[in-house]
């Protein structure tokens, strides 16, 4: 229908096939004004591919750990990740598609740990092969992140189709099997179902919109998080007068200090990557 506006003004061949003498047909007008369409959609979507591609490899060099939000549309994934950051600037819409590029916020966990939440496309039922195919872009992030956080709206009447729907397509994308059977679980808006109490085993229901769950939420992905990076809580000592100390405050994760006067040195809890501990004892050996 959209289409058919965009060309009505030029169909003023009353009892002709063709429009302004130009030998089109209005058939042949729609045809070449759709490949004109697709054209440019692939080209954006070309474009969106690099641009994640390069965005990847900066996270994968600062090697901060990336959560990937999913969830059908209007589950509530960008009030979530909202909620979870602090980031005021991040304004959830209630329509279709209102996340389609690439959107990463920054989160602390309760360990101190630095995370970024990837918004990602909502999904939607009955949706057609073509499209899915057309915006596979938009879910690329999920296969090169640490953890899947799948949203769900408890209070939708279809809210377990739903589930089947987000599984099926997260699979359909060939994802590692890691990466699938460590996905959170958490269940939205329960503050719409009253006295909602989880049926299944290791969900977090939350209400993102009144801040319900949301440190229970915290300790798990804090937990999952450790899990699937593999990352490793160590206490290192450290010479106070070296540049030791600043180091891990770059590259790592520092949870406490405890200082040693006498020694000029401090022990320092950290959570740190196996990478960042190779290049940690690399350049200060000993």
């Amino acid at each position: 229908s959209n289409l058919k506006r965009d060309v009505a003004h030029l169909y003023r061949g009353v009892g002709s096939r063709y429009i302004m003498g130009s030998g089109e047909s209005f058939m042949q007008l729609q045809q070449r004004l759709l490949r004109e369409k697709e054209a440019k959609i692939r080209k954006a979507l070309d474009r969106l591919r690099k641009k994640r591609h390069l965005l990847r490899r900066q996270r994968t060099r600062r090697e901060f750990p990336v959560i990937s939000v999913v969830g059908y549309t209007n589950c509530g994934k960008t009030t979530l990740i909202k909620a979870l950051t602090g980031d005021a600037a991040i304004q959830p819409r209630d329509q279709l598609f209102a996340t389609l590029d690439v959107t990463a916020h920054a989160g602390t966990l309760p360990s101190r740990m630095t995370v970024l939440y990837v918004d990602t496309i909502g999904f939607l039922s009955q949706l057609p092969h073509g499209l899915i195919e057309s915006f596979s872009a938009t879910l690329e992030d999920v296969a090169h992140s640490d953890l899947i956080l799948h949203v769900r709206d408890v209070s939708h009447p279809e809210a377990e189709l739903q589930k089947c729907s987000v599984l099926s397509t997260l699979r359909g994308l060939q994802l590692p099997a890691p990466l699938l059977d460590s996905m959170v679980e958490v269940h939205n808006k329960v503050d719409l179902v009253p006295g909602y109490s989880p049926t299944e085993p290791n969900v977090v229901p939350v209400s993102a919109l009144r801040g319900h769950g949301l440190q229970e939420l915290k300790a798990e992905l804090d937990a999952a998080v450790l899990k699937a990076t593999g990352r490793q809580i160590l206490t290192l000592r450290v010479r106070l007068a070296g540049a030791q100390l600043s180091w891990l405050y770059k590259e790592a994760t520092v949870q406490e200090v405890d200082v040693i006067p006498e020694d000029g040195a401090a022990d320092v809890r950290v959570i740190i990557s196996n990478s960042a501990y190779g290049k940690f004892r690399k350049l200060f050996p000993g």
